[in-house]
Formats: C-alpha cells, structure tokens, sequence
C-alpha cells in the first residue's frame, strides 16, 4: 500500500484510472528515449565506421633508395594550344553572328546580357532566364574574385564579360566543359565585335 500511496502523491492523483494512464504515457516515453538513444549511437558508430574505412592506411615513411633519390621528377607533358577556326563572325545580321559564334566555339546556346539582366541576343530557347539570373551570378562571383571568365561546372555554363563603349556586356555560353584560355580571349574579341557592329549605341550624328 505504501507503494500505491506513493505513486498516488507524485502523479497528483488518487483516480486509479488516472493513474494508470499516466503510467503507460510514461513508460512510452521511456521507449522512445531509450530508442531514440540507441538510434543515434548507431548512426555514430556507422558514420565514424565510414570515416574510419575512406581513411587511407598510413604507410610508413621509406627512405628511397640513392638512385631513386637522384631521379629527376617526371613532369606532365603540356597542353597543346586549342585551335580556334579562323572564322569570321561579323555576318550579316546580329542573328547570323550569334549563330555564327555559337557554331564556332561548340556551344549549345549563347546569351548576351547587359550587366542589368536584359537580353541583348541569344541563340537560347530560354533567353530572358538565361539573362537574368547569370547576369546577376556573374556580377556576384565578380565581386568575389574579379575575373573576365567563370566556369560554372554543375551548370554547364561559362562566364564572360566585354565591354563595348560604356556598355558591359555579359556571356552565357552552355558547352560541356569549360573554355580553354585561348579560347576565352578569342570569345570576347568575337563578341566584342559582334556587339560593336550590332548593339553598341551609335552616336548622334552633328
């Protein structure tokens, strides 16, 4: 009884009904924590487990042998230059030269922006999409670190800027892979040429 009367003082209740419902509320309670528990050192241990098999084995440190030693280091041949096709992309049309540059450098589409996200031109299905958002993530990765080139590799998509007057324009190329530095130069003096010719402001005439 004394057992009873104890359980009654500290539920706060004489109501046997009661009483027991506060029991079993408890003892789920108990479950959970106690799965709950066993559950995270599970998922600990599996993950310190992973950690501990992609860690490479540490090799003890060898002394080479003295020929070995006096090796000189073999060094990874360079890079040929890419060849750029001598293709002149200045046409008859805005239209035709940004075929035309699309064709040359083997893209999938390409989109001129002005630096406030408005499509200048683009061979692109999704023009004003392309324009607005890489415009503003240029302009972004511009101020993180200022480069005239970016490659972004989860999109596919390559970066670039040049400038015509006092317009700043931006690239959106799509081609899988990114460009090679010559071909980054190439590309801006290319579109440089092709916004000198088309978009460009022209000048009142006195």
């Amino acid at each position: 009884m004394d057992i009873i009367d104890g359980l009654y003082s500290f539920f706060g209740t004489g109501d046997p009904a009661i009483l027991s419902l506060d029991l079993l509320v408890a003892a789920v309670l108990a479950v959970s924590i106690a799965y709950l528990v066993l559950e995270l050192c599970r998922i600990f241990a599996e993950y310190a487990g992973k950690e501990a098999a992609e860690r490479p084995a540490e090799k003890p440190a060898t002394v080479p042998p003295p020929m070995e030693a006096m090796k000189t280091p073999v060094q990874e041949p360079a890079k040929p230059p890419v060849k750029i096709p001598p293709i002149d992309v200045v046409k008859g049309s805005l239209a035709e030269s940004m075929m035309t540059l699309t064709q040359k450098y083997g893209l999938d589409s390409l989109t001129l922006a002005s630096h406030d996200g408005l499509v200048i031109a683009s061979t692109s299905k999704a023009p004003d999409q392309d324009a607005a958002i890489y415009s503003g993530l240029y302009q972004e990765l511009y101020k993180v670190k200022q480069e005239p080139y970016y490659y972004v590799e989860s999109k596919g998509v390559s970066l670039y800027s040049v400038e015509s007057g006092a317009q700043k324009v931006i690239g959106v190329a799509y081609r899988k892979g990114g460009f090679a530095p010559e071909e980054v130069k190439a590309a801006r003096e290319d579109t440089k040429k092709v916004i000198d010719q088309f978009a460009a402001p022209k000048a009142p005439k006195t």
